[in-house]
């Protein structure tokens, strides 16, 4: 644009074009690039909401009070909301921020432990509970100070079925009903996992 922008001012000095045809030139150009940065920036913007944090878990098994006590154990997490059929498991205490968060209004995230009856009849309306069908493979939760071999010594003391290498920032092991759970440290991200 700049080297457009001085060919026509040289022009215009040269008296090849009228000040008017410099005016009308240089705002034809001006608009047309500011139309095409506009229709850039349009293609460009995200077509979804971006998701900021993890908020919960919803984890569904056979006895979400086994659940709820083996997570609890594990992560020494607090039992809250205890309910017929569930219990809310959050990731730190009531008023603290989360990890390496200044700032004061991001939420704990949290797992709720279910085990829900699908034979019961539909809540508010709603069609019945399908049988599920999906499902997620494996759910990692990051540990602040975590050192491979110590926390592997740690999990094996406390009974923890079928603990194993998760690659170099990470350990694997199994929930009460076969669920794969990992738990990496903070050097393990999108880039470093396998």
């Amino acid at each position: 644009m700049q080297g457009f922008a001085a060919t026509k001012l040289n022009e215009f000095e040269q008296g090849k074009i009228s000040r008017r045809t410099l005016i009308e030139t240089l705002t034809l150009a001006v608009t047309t690039m500011c139309a095409a940065n506009a229709n850039a920036a349009q293609a460009a913007a995200p077509k979804g909401v971006k998701a900021a944090l993890v908020n919960h878990v919803s984890y569904t098994c056979p006895d979400f009070k086994q659940a709820g006590d083996w997570y609890s154990k594990v992560f020494n997490l607090d039992q809250v909301g205890l309910k017929d059929t569930e219990v809310t498991l959050p990731f730190g205490k009531k008023g603290e921020q989360p990890y390496n968060v200044t700032a004061k209004d991001v939420p704990l995230t949290f797992i709720i432990c279910r085990t829900r009856d699908l034979n019961a009849p539909p809540a508010n309306g709603a069609a019945p509970r399908p049988k599920p069908t999906a499902l997620i493979n494996h759910i990692g939760y990051t540990v602040a100070d975590f050192e491979r071999n110590r926390v592997r010594d740690q999990l094996k003391a406390l009974g923890v079925a079928n603990v194993r290498d998760g690659g170099e920032y990470s350990l694997h092991m199994t929930d009460p009903f076969g669920y794969d759970v990992q738990i990496s440290g903070l050097a393990n991200n999108a880039l470093t996992d396998v």
